[in-house]
């Protein structure tokens, strides 16, 4: 997650070096005065400092959903194929569709920005899913609740943050998906409820 972070910011630092250095520069060469033309095709202004910081927590807020929402979809196929308890599989089906709906937004969104939307998760939640899987299946409905209930809360809080984004595109896509991740919440604590 570290790493993907940096890979984001580098490319604004670079932009930003662009800046600072002179758009024009004459170089001595012999007797004859050559100019040297550093522009930035494409780019009319750099942008000020609320400007990269805003694009940096829109690129953050949809790398983390993004995963966040592929862990849920997969999770929630699992839960769907290995629970025994209807409820539970039920509310596995609601996230793995719910998700796949969210992530599709997400990637309109990001694409709308000119982001790198995530294609697949990372090692450690790969390897997760794959000791989950070999579960007895009444630990697993148990650790699949409790881990819906504890990443529903991060949810919600990313989700609300962003509803707050001087980009109307971001706070209107999290304004509209925060009260169904408060559902799911709702609904993870009463399953697990029915299941202890």
């Amino acid at each position: 997650m570290k790493k993907s972070g940096l890979l984001l910011i580098l490319p604004l630092a670079v932009v930003i070096l662009q800046y600072c250095h002179p758009t024009d520069k004459t170089e001595e060469m012999g007797d004859t005065t050559t100019a040297i033309d550093h522009t930035v095709v494409g780019v009319s202004k750099a942008p000020d400092r609320e400007t990269l910081e805003n694009e940096i927590q829109t690129a953050m807020f949809i790398e983390k959903a993004a995963l966040g929402g592929m862990l849920e979809m997969a999770l929630g196929k699992l839960a769907g194929e290995k629970a025994l308890s209807l409820r539970v599989k039920d509310f596995g089906r609601l996230m793995e569709l719910d998700h796949v709906r969210i992530n599709a937004g997400l990637k309109t969104l990001s694409l709308s920005k000119g982001l790198k939307f995530p294609v697949s998760l990372p090692a450690k939640d790969l390897e997760q899913i794959s000791e989950m899987s070999k579960m007895e299946t009444e630990h697993f409905e148990k650790l699949y609740l409790k881990m819906m209930v504890e990443d529903h809360n991060k949810y919600i809080e990313l989700f609300s943050g962003a509803g707050k984004s001087p980009d109307v595109l971001v706070s209107d896509f999290a304004s509209k998906y925060l009260p169904v991740l408060e559902r799911h919440r709702l609904k993870a604590l009463e399953v697990r409820e029915t299941i202890q």
